[in-house]
């Protein structure tokens, strides 16, 4: 089974579950945003910035306020949106670094983190997140991984070491489209990231100091625990 590009295109805009569930989810769960963060949404929209959807902000929402992480790593910055959704939700002493190679899109950033008064919480780190990753001897409490799917896999290692015991690694868009889960649905040009994504997942659900499941909202997040030291 094939699809052409519109075809293509139109499966992708309803993302991983049906539509009449994306609608449901869509009006049931809301993410409760600030005037400027509904400002930042209409800015990811007219410019094309990813941005976590309303009902994964909801979901991460919540996973931080359980969790209460004193500190937090962010891979792939954006324009700050994500990274607002988890300092609103940690208490107000929680600090948070966030990874971007794009320093324009940090310098976005970091105007929408200012605006919020967040500025004395937040450490943007322009640059490549596999070589800054290397060389982070820091340890965090919740890692959120959001950035280019292709590099999952060799975030991993990473982020399982800087991750406390009992700490939490939440990725985003686990699921892509649908891809990973249905070859039916593979554009020949996205090939490369859903095998390796794949991989990722593959790894992710067998790593030995990790407890995962993926969680089928927005396009995909799998949620991990790593297990506390015996």
């Amino acid at each position: 089974m094939s699809f052409s590009y519109y075809e293509y295109r139109v499966i992708m805009l309803s993302y991983i579950n049906q539509d009449y569930i994306e609608k449901y989810l869509a009006g049931l769960i809301t993410y409760p945003e600030t005037p400027l963060m509904i400002d930042m949404r209409n800015m990811a929209k007219n410019e094309g910035f990813p941005i976590l959807r309303p009902e994964v902000a909801a979901f991460l929402n919540v996973l931080v306020q359980i969790k209460k992480p004193a500190s937090v790593l962010e891979i792939g910055t954006s324009i700050g949106y994500s990274g607002s959704v988890i300092l609103r939700a940690m208490d107000s002493q929680g600090r948070l670094i966030t990874i971007d190679s794009d320093e324009k899109v940090l310098e976005s950033a970091r105007n929408n983190f200012l605006k919020q008064g967040f500025e004395d919480r937040v450490i943007l780190i322009p640059g490549d997140a596999k070589v800054i990753l290397k060389n982070l001897d820091v340890f965090f409490d919740l890692i959120f991984v959001d950035g280019p799917k292709a590099q999952y896999l060799s975030y991993l290692p990473h982020c399982i070491r800087l991750l406390k015991s009992g700490g939490i690694l939440i990725c985003d868009n686990v699921l892509f489209k649908g891809m990973v889960a249905n070859d039916n649905l593979v554009y020949r040009r996205k090939i490369t990231i859903v095998k390796r994504m794949r991989e990722f997942l593959s790894k992710l659900i067998d790593c030995p100091v990790l407890d995962t499941t993926i969680v089928p909202i927005g396009d995909g997040v799998s949620v991990s625990i790593k297990k506390e030291a015996d």
